[in-house]
């Protein structure tokens, strides 16, 4: 729980307890519809990677997200309308010279904009997050292969796209943000409070940069140390769930820091519910969305 002597102050981290956690919740109201609770896009899956387009989408569907749009490479079709018939799918082609001309009306369509989850760094893929991040007005999470390529990008590129100021959520793990600044992973695990700060300062962007004590940063914000999750949620595709919930919460309206910190701690708790049921060697990340349930269902019984 935030000290209020200290919340001003941005050198001291702070923390959440389980009572803080299930208090930020985004309120479900009696009179409601899918479109109170957002819509988001889903950016994500090369051709032949379903698996993270599928991870993310339901994660942002079981936070609590109100419409989920899955925009992928149309060979992954087939298989995430049967596993997620819930979404409603739009596809490209990326042997087609034009085929992204469908996304400047999607990106109207959202709330919210989930990028770069199991996206490949292909041709198709880095035109895809060029015009992606050119045309974007909303809020967006950006993990993964999104990460990776904007790496490459130059810093006139990057100050073109930060249209919202704070409210962009980037995700990156210790070897992406090691590419995204040029710095080694040493580097950062030697002093990554210091150097997140100066990132975000001058990034504008929200960081949740993931390790086994993830940290959450934001200009001028005080910086969150999380205390959930587990070892056992070192797999892949952990990361697409983490960004999935994320972006489910910020199409609840909830800001882009809030959401950050909030994902993050569920994101956890998810993980732990997993151990719970699976152990510490056997989480897959399938697993860890089923932990979105439990986690949020003992919330809801303990608020």
């Amino acid at each position: 729980m935030i000290d209020p002597r200290l919340d001003t102050q941005e050198d001291v981290y702070y923390t959440l307890d389980f009572s803080d956690i299930g208090e930020r919740m985004p309120e479900r109201i009696p009179d409601s519809n899918k479109g109170t609770y957002g819509r988001v896009l889903v950016i994500a899956g090369s051709k032949g990677m379903t698996g993270a387009a599928y991870l993310s989408a339901k994660a942002s569907y079981l936070t609590g997200a109100g419409l989920v749009r899955i925009y992928t490479e149309e060979t992954n079709r087939m298989i995430l309308q049967q596993l997620l018939p819930e979404a409603v799918m739009t596809t490209y082609d990326s042997e087609d010279a034009d085929c992204f001309r469908e996304l400047p009306g999607l990106l109207k369509w959202a709330d919210v904009v989930c990028l770069g989850c199991g996206l490949g760094t292909g041709i198709s893929s880095e035109k895809l997050v060029r015009e992606t991040l050119g045309q974007n007005q909303k809020p967006c999470v950006i993990d993964a292969d999104g990460l990776n390529l904007l790496a490459s990008f130059s810093e006139e590129e990057r100050k073109n796209w930060k249209r919202e100021a704070g409210q962009y959520i980037l995700t990156p793990h210790m070897k992406e943000m090691a590419r995204l600044t040029g710095r080694t992973v040493e580097e950062w695990k030697k002093d990554r409070k210091e150097l997140l700060r100066k990132f975000v300062d001058k990034e504008n962007v929200v960081c949740a940069l993931k390790d086994s004590r993830t940290l959450v940063a934001g200009k001028n914000r005080q910086m969150f140390l999380n205390r959930t999750g587990n070892a056992a949620m070192a797999k892949a595709g952990s990361g697409d769930v983490l960004a999935g919930i994320t972006a489910g919460l910020m199409a609840q309206k909830m800001p882009a820091y809030e959401a950050a910190v909030l994902g993050v701690c569920l994101h956890g708790l998810a993980g732990d519910a997993a151990k719970e049921e699976c152990g510490r060697y056997s989480v897959l990340a399938g697993d860890i969305i089923e932990g979105i349930k439990a986690a949020l269902k003992n919330l809801e019984e303990r608020s």
